[in-house]
């Protein structure tokens, strides 16, 4: 049998509900369930051959328990709220993370609630195992949790269809109900390769001693400004607790690259190219370079942050694809 309750959830960061009917919400005994059933039905029949009274009592009351049982499964999800945001950017191999909000308006606290991939069937009864665990809802209570979607390749990973499962309180019956949600990561291509940039294409034009974070002649200290590279904080300062200061020098700035598609010509497969780019963007970064990006299709100019960091690894997760 089926039966339906209310929920909502968020596509793509963006408010949206979707209700849930009857037909949507599916309510069947487990293998344990069957198995108590089966139980149930022959001490019934062993009464009838026997005239037991006690027989028929114990088999009544067991009957009683299993429909009860039915009734708490369903109710465990009656009127759950569900809400899935975009998760964070991460590399190849590792596992996005989707913010998920469970939302107990009702006054009973839920128990025992999975929420993960929907796996494929393999019959009535036999599922294909899913990574999930166990979450608790308090009554009139939020709840959140990240659920994890191993990823494999570059790109757009899309949370897309989901399960919420409950076998509460006895686990002869599973409630459940499938979700589709747009919600999306960006996966960047896994980094590898030669950790070593290529060459500058060329040196900021402004000569201004000491404003710039050059390799010449030291000349003094500026305050620490969001963006600058650590390697240039002057940690002896620090340690004495006279605050963050950056050592300055006789330069023509920082250093400006651009990376190139053709550079990485020598390694045949693209995938592997992707891989060496996002290394060099990372590593660039990390050395505080200003830098740019130029493959097919997309150009960067140069400039350096976390957010320019993000844009590129994007634009190499999303290389050639629609």
């Amino acid at each position: 049998m089926s039966a339906g309750f209310v929920l909502e959830h968020a596509l793509a960061g963006n408010p949206a509900s979707e209700h849930l009917t009857r037909r949507r919400i599916y309510i069947f005994p487990s293998r344990q369930g069957l198995l108590f059933a089966a139980v149930i039905l022959v001490m019934l029949i062993g009464a009838i051959n026997y005239s037991n009274s006690m027989a028929y009592l114990l088999a009544f009351t067991l009957g009683s328990v299993f429909l009860v049982c039915m009734l708490h499964t369903y109710r465990n999800l009656r009127g759950l709220v569900l809400s899935i945001k975009p998760a964070p950017p991460v590399f190849a191999g590792a596992e996005a993370r989707f913010p998920v909000l469970l939302d107990n308006r009702g006054g009973a606290d839920r128990v025992s609630i999975t929420v993960h991939p929907a796996a494929k069937r393999r019959g009535l009864l036999r599922w294909e195992a899913a990574d999930a665990h166990y979450l608790d809802v308090p009554g009139a209570a939020l709840l959140q949790e990240n659920l994890s979607i191993p990823t494999h390749r570059r790109g757009l990973l899309r949370a897309g269809r989901l399960r919420i499962t409950s076998t509460w309180p006895l686990g002869l019956f599973r409630a459940w109900s499938y979700i589709d949600s747009d919600a999306e990561a960006v996966v960047y291509p896994r980094p590898a390769g030669n950790a070593t940039v290529p060459y500058y294409l060329e040196d900021a034009p402004e000569y201004q001693a000491g404003s710039k974070d050059g390799t010449d002649d030291f000349t003094g200290f500026r305050p620490y400004r969001p963006g600058d590279s650590i390697r240039n904080i002057d940690w002896k300062v620090l340690a004495r607790e006279q605050g963050v200061l950056i050592k300055r020098f006789s330069g023509s700035g920082r250093h400006r690259l651009l990376l190139h598609w053709d550079q990485t010509a020598p390694l045949a497969d693209t995938e592997r190219r992707l891989s060496q780019l996002c290394l060099w963007v990372v590593e660039a970064e990390k050395q505080g370079l200003h830098y740019g990006l130029d493959i097919p299709g997309t150009r960067l100019p140069i400039d350096h942050g976390e957010a320019h960091k993000h844009l590129c690894l994007r634009a190499l997760a999303t290389y050639a694809q629609s």
